[in-house]
């Protein structure tokens, strides 16, 4: 037997929230070598968007108390929240756990690809001034964006790099572990649409 559990939603969320400010602040250092995507993709994968969205906003609202508002915020919305329901929607494809990791890898190589695509086209066409918020310039958009984006390229192809071998090696080891932990061996769909399932000797 199944039951929801709201305690149980609760200490999930605010695990995968810690482990995602956690996470980047350890890594800090490195640039655009991350372990965020991972985790945002294993949380809305085995857990839903019930538990990856909220998990998903307490980050971005810790990091804009710590570093303050900036272009990156609107960025960070567009792409965790898109990669939290990229990865829902992954879960919902029934096949073997071997292909799993493999449309994982490239969803995932997918999205790191587009994250510098996102970046690029706001910060080329949104700025932001202390103490006067934000503004928009779309003057010489096309230019501006390839310079932009070039300037970017040896981040992007780090991070994309970086998640390609996380995700080969790393998603199939720690998604079949979370699920049987934590969800059971249920096949029951409401356990990935942010109701959160347990058995009734959890």
């Amino acid at each position: 037997m199944k039951r929801t559990n709201p305690a149980l939603y609760i200490a999930i969320t605010a695990m995968f929230s810690a482990l995602l400010v956690g996470g980047k602040q350890a890594l800090s250092a490195i640039p655009n070598v991350e372990v965020v995507t991972i985790v945002v993709a294993l949380c809305s994968y085995v857990w839903g968007l019930g538990v990856a969205l909220p998990a998903v906003f307490v980050f971005i609202a810790i990091d804009v108390a710590i570093f303050g508002p900036n272009t990156w915020v609107i960025s960070y919305v567009i792409h965790w929240n898109a990669l939290a329901v990229a990865f829902w929607l992954l879960s919902k494809l029934k096949t073997t756990k071997v292909m799993q990791v493999v449309f994982a890898t490239i969803l995932a190589v997918v999205m790191s690809a587009l994250f510098g695509l996102t970046t690029s086209a706001v910060d080329t066409c949104v700025g932001f001034v202390h103490g006067g918020g934000f503004f928009f310039d779309f003057a010489n958009f096309g230019k501006r964006f390839v310079a932009m984006y070039l300037a970017g390229v040896p981040f992007y192809v780090t991070q994309i790099l970086c998640n390609l071998a996380l995700f080969a090696i790393g998603f199939g080891c720690l998604s079949v572990p979370l699920e049987a932990r934590f969800a059971g061996n249920s096949e029951d769909s409401a356990c990935r649409t942010g109701r959160l399932c347990i058995s009734s000797n959890w």
